[in-house]
């Protein structure tokens, strides 16, 4: 399956036209030829894709959420859209419940008011990231048939071979030694090497069947760990550097806190910029939303929600295009009653409009945390 079959599962595809038949001439020449008409030109078809979502603040009845998503041609190589602006979006929510799924009784409405696209340069950036599979004993209750593996296959696979996109693969644990080093000495004491940066798919699958399950969760300090061996792989500028993070739970073996791993992986080099920007996939329910979502807002990152181990397919492979070509759009949260402290999860559509033509993709468990 090519990468772009991926994205076809949550997307609805549409082809934008470049306009009506335009003719060279209207009439004939002296010699009675008629001239011939302009061939019609298609322009590329779009994807449309959702690969996350947090919550910025909410208070009451009103807040500010940031969706991830990513606008690209369906074409070889592909091209993000770096000119979406918010009058171009539009969101409809059809459905808020809890995360036990029990609806609520609120409407929500969601209203884009920013879009932060994608540099054009970053399209043609090697990526390079870094994969850091959660280890601990509780996946053989949350994932009994093992469906992370298949679905984390569905990002490595959409990697490029130009330009060259490499990836790493590490799975956290509990405190040890023996983990590996990153390529400047630093040694791995929680996250541990299951692949080095490479582009060979095969190793990097085989790497991803090592994250075996087993161990507790030191999802802070391995997170920062996994940051440290993606900014010293490479210190040259030029480079697309991402980190995702996947986990079915809560931080219970890590030394650092929330906010020091936090201010950890903003001061790691990225080239000539500190920070990196850190994916995070979630699974279940048995999960610290908060801090999830507080790690990823912080480093500029995103936060996807799979309630069921079926769903990651999905949230793993739309961090691809997220990589590429995402835009970072913020959306003001209106409620028609007060919610009280919780999370929510809200299912809907959202919608692109350009040049008369439109390109719809769901969005599934978008997580609302009212604090």
């Amino acid at each position: 399956m090519t990468r772009l079959n991926y994205w076809a599962s949550s997307c609805v595809h549409t082809t934008l036209m470049l306009g009506s038949l335009a003719l060279l001439s209207c009439g004939s020449d002296s010699e009675g030829i008629v001239s011939p008409s302009a061939p019609v030109i298609p322009a590329p078809e779009l994807s449309l894709t959702f690969s996350g979502a947090i919550t910025k603040s909410f208070l009451g009845e009103r807040g500010v959420m940031e969706f991830n998503l990513a606008v690209l041609t369906q074409m070889d190589p592909i091209q993000p859209l770096i000119n979406v602006a918010a009058g171009d979006l539009s969101f409809t929510v059809t459905s808020v419940t809890n995360l036990q799924g029990i609806p609520q009784s609120t409407e929500i409405t969601l209203s884009p008011t920013q879009v932060i696209n994608p540099p054009s340069s970053l399209v043609a950036e090697p990526l390079q990231l870094s994969l850091l599979m959660d280890g601990s004993g509780s996946l053989f209750v949350t994932d009994q048939q093992d469906l992370r593996f298949e679905a984390a296959f569905g990002l490595v696979e959409q990697y490029r071979s130009n330009p060259l996109d490499l990836g790493a693969i590490l799975r956290f644990d509990n405190q040890d030694t023996g983990f590996g080093t990153t390529a400047l000495g630093r040694p791995l004491q929680t996250a541990q090497l299951l692949q080095d940066f490479t582009a060979d798919r095969f190793d990097l699958e085989r790497g991803i069947l090592g994250a075996t399950a087993g161990g507790d969760t030191a999802l802070f300090d391995a997170t920062v760990e996994a940051g440290q061996l993606l900014s010293d792989f490479s210190q040259e500028d030029g480079i697309n550097r991402r980190l995702v993070v996947f986990t079915d739970g809560i931080d219970n073996d890590s030394n650092l806190s929330l906010n020091e791993a936090i201010a950890e992986l903003q001061a790691l080099p990225n080239g000539l910029e500190p920070g990196l920007s850190v994916y995070i996939i979630g699974l279940g329910t048995a999960l610290e939303l908060f801090d999830l979502q507080q790690l990823a807002r912080s480093t500029e990152g995103t936060f996807v929600l799979a309630l069921l181990p079926q769903q990651l397919d999905t949230a793993f492979a739309n961090l691809f295009p997220a990589a590429v070509g995402e835009q970072r759009v913020e959306v003001s949260v209106a409620s028609t009653s007060p919610l009280p402290a919780g999370e929510y999860l809200l299912d809907g559509q959202i919608t692109l409009s350009r040049d008369g033509e439109q390109i719809t993709t769901n969005f599934v468990d978008a997580t609302l945390i009212v604090p």
